[in-house]
């Protein structure tokens, strides 16, 4: 009996928490469907995939549009080329990822006459989002089959938009290439750890100078992660005499190798989708500090239990909570044994059923 074919809609395949995820999951089922992968524009994976996964792309790079004219037509031709695609490969269910691919995903799925999954990736209360692109994603959300979403909070911020029944809250899945490199044998070294895009929403400088105001002599702060304010990180790292003890490293394509050999993970987001990274980061037995923004580190983190929550850009709370940590062996075991428990849910086995559910829903 041949497989459903179901195919997924995505920007790129880079490095970040979306790609890692329609990675993950491309991975698990092409035991139960034949997956394919719709690229908006040519990328190499960042991330290791299956070669059973068909992977298709509709432009060679992308071109940003000088004007409405301009985005109107590269939109219709994503359109034309994703929904051309559709129907030449006979595709059963489509599933977008992040807003660009979700609307495309929706009007392709209409004009060939298949159910849409929609996934949104971030808390857009907190993203500046244009308000003629809120009015058209809003607009688009509504023809969805369904739309997934990571948390209580993201999932009310639509239910203006959709019903309720149709916003559907599913983890976010990790990876189990990650699981089989986790190592409780590895040597651990004097390393606080962060992982994330340097920009704003980020906000690694209040890490970088909490650091920089700690007894820290021995220990190292890693920030792996490319994006807009390394200039700006390079120059704060340089006025606080820290070259030496703080190092941007860029993207790693072996991110359990510092998972492995850290002792502390330290996260201090303004605003999340869901936090892959801390997720990945209590999977690997690291004891955590993050900020509790919206939206995802309070679903993750039990203060004083399995990690440390601190209000948003508080740097003083951060200070504190990284002092304890590196003067306190047995606190941070603790920490790291109950964190590597409290995500067991998020194996990425017991996320993809949740998946095959929904698809089966449609599919039937």
């Amino acid at each position: 009996m041949s497989k459903n074919k179901i195919s997924f809609i995505i920007g790129t395949l880079g490095a970040g928490g979306a790609e890692r995820v329609v990675t993950t999951l491309s991975n698990e089922l092409v035991e139960n469907y034949d997956v394919h992968i719709i690229l908006l524009t040519k990328c190499e994976p960042f991330y290791k995939l299956n070669t059973r996964v068909k992977l298709y792309f509709c432009r060679e790079a992308y071109k940003p549009s000088n004007n409405i004219f301009q985005a109107l037509k590269g939109n219709y031709s994503l359109y034309k080329t994703i929904s051309g695609y559709l129907k030449k490969e006979k595709i059963n269910l489509a599933i977008g990822f992040m807003t660009g691919a979700n609307n495309l995903a929706i009007l392709a799925s209409r004009k060939n006459n298949i159910p849409c999954i929609i996934s949104q990736r971030i808390y857009s209360k907190k993203s500046s989002t244009k308000l003629s692109n809120r009015v058209i994603r809003n607009f688009l959300y509504r023809k969805a089959s369904f739309l997934v979403v990571q948390t209580t909070e993201i999932k009310a911020e639509f239910e203006s938009i959709l019903e309720s029944n149709k916003i559907v809250i599913l983890k976010n899945p990790i990876s189990p290439e990650l699981s089989e490199a986790r190592d409780v044998e590895f040597k651990k070294e004097n390393i606080i750890l962060n992982i994330g895009r340097l920009s704003s929403q980020k906000a690694q400088d209040v890490l970088i100078r909490a650091f920089a105001n700690i007894e820290n002599e021995n220990w190292k702060l890693i920030i792996i992660g490319k994006g807009e304010k390394q200039k700006n990180y390079e120059a704060l790292i340089d006025e606080l005499n820290l070259k030496k003890k703080v190092e941007l490293m860029g993207r790693s394509k072996d991110i359990a190798h510092y998972y492995n050999k850290s002792k502390i993970f330290a996260f201090t987001s303004i605003f999340e989708g869901f936090p892959n990274a801390l997720t990945e980061a209590m999977h690997f037995g690291l004891p955590c500090i993050s900020t509790d923004c919206p939206t995802g580190p309070s679903k993750l983190i039990n203060n004083n239990h399995n990690g440390y929550l601190i209000p948003m850009g508080d740097q003083k709370q951060l200070e504190h909570c990284l002092s304890s940590l590196i003067q306190n062996k047995n606190l941070r075991d603790k920490f790291g044994s109950n964190a590597r428990k409290s995500v067991q849910s998020y194996k990425a086995d017991a996320v993809t059923l949740e998946w095959i559910g929904l698809f089966e829903k449609l599919l039937n």
